[in-house]
């Protein structure tokens, strides 16, 4: 199979592996009122997936290194759709809602980056940089698809019917790896004794700069996914917008920026130097975060171009830092180099929204316009230090 091929159908995959992500937050409006949530509550609710992410995601990248990606990646999905059901069905509160979308941040941990180990495996060498900025490009792909799928049955067909259909991905993703794909002995296997020995990983500077800097990239990021139908929906009651700007779509459409952003992204660090066009992008989206929050009350359609170029910013970082970690790791490392960086990159991810929401609420809850503006502060506050990470890699 051609690697352009086998990009395309392992993306694909990844995009309907991804239907559960936004059961959520495309619906924290909803929740805010039917469960009684504080911003705080909110926030918790987010970083449990991604806290099941992070947990997970540390052993099932490292694995790899030991055993063929595939089946791991395979297991992520099984596990997917049980993590979608069970919110689906269960669910009904804060405390009931935490270990379902754990599980669904689980199963994201066993099939985002093993994938993507999934996919350089069997990719030639030279077509790696390329093939992992498509890849990850497609997280953002997969979140809006996620977000548009929850928004429109949720409008159309109720908020129950909306967690119910987006049970229907990861069956189609499992069937895309179990025929597009086939087993592949790993000739350079890890001993198990070594396997979760991370020493070598960790002081490897070039790759911890990339690390550190997924730290920071992940806390902005999954913190303005989290909160973006939110924020969008508190704007839109604040001006008179017009009906027919369907809040969900705005939110997918933001989201799928990244897709072009994050190749666009990778398309500058060719030119300008990876560490180069990191700091500059991750300048902009900072100074985008200090008047995103603040700007609630401007013309509704301002409000959208200002969220959509935050958007944008966030994430066309994303495959530099990605590829920055993996091109500097050794190839009998590079398992546990993706471990380390989800762990750590994820954890950021789990930490970002907690702290949003408890800012929110520090600002009068998620019906004042200075709280939205602190909670934005708060996730784009983090990239100043992402430069100074990435000193580490020179």
């Amino acid at each position: 199979m051609s690697a352009a091929r086998l990009t395309f159908l392992l993306c694909l995959a990844e995009v309907l592996s991804m239907t559960s992500f936004a059961a959520f937050p495309a619906l924290t409006p909803f929740f805010f009122k039917s469960w009684g949530l504080s911003g705080t509550q909110a926030g918790w609710i987010n970083g449990a997936y991604f806290c099941g992410f992070t947990i997970v995601g540390f052993i099932a990248a490292t694995l790899t290194d030991r055993i063929d990606a595939r089946k791991v990646v395979v297991a992520g999905n099984l596990v997917a759709i049980a993590g979608a059901y069970g919110f689906a069905v269960f669910a009904d509160g804060f405390l009931s809602s935490l270990p379902w979308r754990f599980l669904s941040g689980a199963a994201l941990a066993a099939s985002y980056m093993p994938g993507l180990k999934l996919l350089t495996d069997r990719l030639p060498e030279g077509n790696h940089s390329r093939s992992i900025a498509f890849y990850t490009a497609c997280f953002s792909s997969g979140s809006a698809l996620s977000f548009l799928l929850v928004g429109q049955m949720h409008k159309w067909m109720g908020a129950e019917t909306a967690l119910y259909a987006v049970i229907a991905g990861p069956p189609f993703a499992l069937l895309i790896i179990l025929f597009s794909t086939s087993s592949k002995p790993n000739h350079h296997p890890r001993p198990w004794r070594q396997l979760f020995n991370f020493t070598p990983v960790l002081t490897n500077r070039k790759t911890m700069g990339y690390v550190l800097a997924y730290f920071c990239h992940s806390w902005e990021l999954m913190a303005m996914r989290s909160f973006v139908v939110a924020f969008l929906t508190f704007a839109q009651t604040r001006t008179d917008a017009p009906a027919w700007m369907d809040i969900s779509i705005i939110a997918s459409i933001i989201i799928f920026l990244g897709l072009p952003a994050s190749v666009s992204g990778n398309e500058l660090a060719l030119k300008l130097g990876r560490q180069k066009a990191i700091a500059l992008i991750m300048f902009i989206s900072f100074c985008l975060s200090l008047v995103l929050g603040f700007s609630a009350d401007l013309p509704f359609a301002v409000v959208v171009l200002l969220a959509a170029a935050f958007g944008f910013f966030v994430t066309a970082d994303s495959s530099s830092i990605t590829s920055g970690a993996v091109e500097t790791s050794p190839p009998e490392l590079k398992g546990s180099t993706m471990a380390v960086h989800s762990f750590l990159g994820f954890t950021g991810a789990m930490a970002g929204p907690v702290v949003a929401g408890f800012v929110l609420d520090l600002g009068g809850g998620p019906d004042e316009l200075i709280a939205w503006g602190f909670a934005y502060l708060s996730m784009g506050a983090i990239a100043v230090f992402a430069p100074i990470a990435l000193k580490l890699s020179r």
